[in-house]
């Protein structure tokens, strides 16, 4: 993962670098990321870059399961370019001579790194965040199909009548939703970028860090309501509870070094974070649903419960009237127990992104 750019004085409505393009990029990789960027800056519809995306990996997919296939099974069927090279070298391997496994999967994920990437560099409700949701659906919303895709790399003995049956199968591309292809777990990779206790809170938002982490969360948390990838176990609600082990000590006099105000600052920018599962109408009552369904938290991965609906409700009423957390936060803060108690009631507003 490249290093965090560096974005001078940022404001909380400011766009941050996008952070994607590295100097190892292959053309593959440039063909993904300059389609996720023309998604974002309006060149292109999300509906068609999804076409575009879709088939791009079904034709590279079948074009790699044709090579594959037929240097392990029918070496006749090779380019000659190809099997002018056979037999390989002992210490060659089919890699060298653009033999690779068919992996659609493995495209999608890598793109998909990428799309969670992008949306660090947007505020919540931007355009460029508005544009990233949208391909997701129209990536959903494509007519399901398979392609092919393999299932062992290994092959036993090519004599063998059921090693080919066996090495491929397909993959049922775009049933977006939930845990599919547990592209969450791409999420949860892109987040250790912006695990916050790992930078220094030097001052109050907005830091770089601050708004990389509310625009991250604010983007899954949008993901997770509308049932696109369920990111949240990811969110950053679970960081302002008392009990968490990486709530700061509001208490200690010295801050790591950084002063006594140090554990406010840490705390203003997971309020400003976590607050994005609650402001748009949408997410907060997909955010309560979800807490409605236990009381408590069993097991670690859960997040939702009743119980912690309250522990957040006394945080944010805390964290408002808490002058060390500064004023954005104290007025997120307030907001965010406006609409949770909405929601209560039965409705909310739609908006309230900030």
């Amino acid at each position: 993962m490249s290093a965090l750019k560096s974005t001078e004085n940022p404001g909380f409505d400011t766009v941050l670098d996008f952070n994607i393009f590295e100097h190892h990029d292959d053309e593959e990789d440039l063909f993904y990321k300059n389609k996720l960027v023309a998604i974002v800056e309006g060149e292109v519809t999300p509906k068609q870059a999804a076409i575009e995306i879709d088939t791009f990996i079904t034709h590279d997919s079948e074009r790699l399961y044709k090579l594959h296939r037929a240097y392990h099974f029918s070496p006749e069927d090779l380019p000659d370019e190809i099997r002018g090279q056979l037999p390989l070298p002992a210490d060659s391997n089919e890699r060298e001579l653009g033999i690779h496994c068919p992996n659609p999967g493995g495209h999608i994920e890598m793109f998909m790194h990428w799309v969670f990437r992008l949306g660090s560099a947007f505020p919540p409700g931007h355009v460029g965040q508005d544009r990233l949701i949208a391909f997701l659906e129209a990536l959903r919303d494509l007519p399901r199909h398979e392609i092919v895709t393999i299932a062992s790399p290994s092959v036993a003995s090519p004599s063998d009548d059921q090693v080919e049956q066996n090495m491929y199968t397909t993959l049922e591309v775009w049933p977006i939703g939930g845990h599919w292809l547990l592209l969450q777990m791409v999420a949860h990779y892109e987040a250790q970028a912006y695990l916050y206790r790992l930078y220094a809170a030097t001052r109050l938002p907005p830091t770089e860090i601050d708004l990389r982490l509310r625009n991250f969360q604010s983007a899954i948390a949008r993901m997770t309501a509308l049932d696109l990838i369920d990111c949240g176990w990811l969110s950053s609600l679970e960081g302002i509870l008392p009990l968490h082990p990486w709530y700061p000590d509001l208490n200690d006099p010295e801050g790591q070094g950084f002063g006594q105000d140090q554990g406010f600052r840490w705390l203003a920018g997971w309020i400003i974070a976590g607050v994005q599962w609650l402001l748009r109408a949408e997410v907060g009552q997909y955010v309560y649903q979800q807490c409605q369904k236990r009381e408590k938290i069993v097991e670690r991965p859960e997040m939702w419960s009743m119980q912690r609906w309250q522990q957040w409700k006394d945080q944010f009423a805390f964290a408002a009237n808490e002058v060390w957390v500064g004023v954005h936060a104290q007025e997120l803060a307030r907001l965010a127990l406006q609409k949770m108690i909405e929601y209560e009631g039965g409705g909310a507003t739609a908006g309230g992104d900030l």
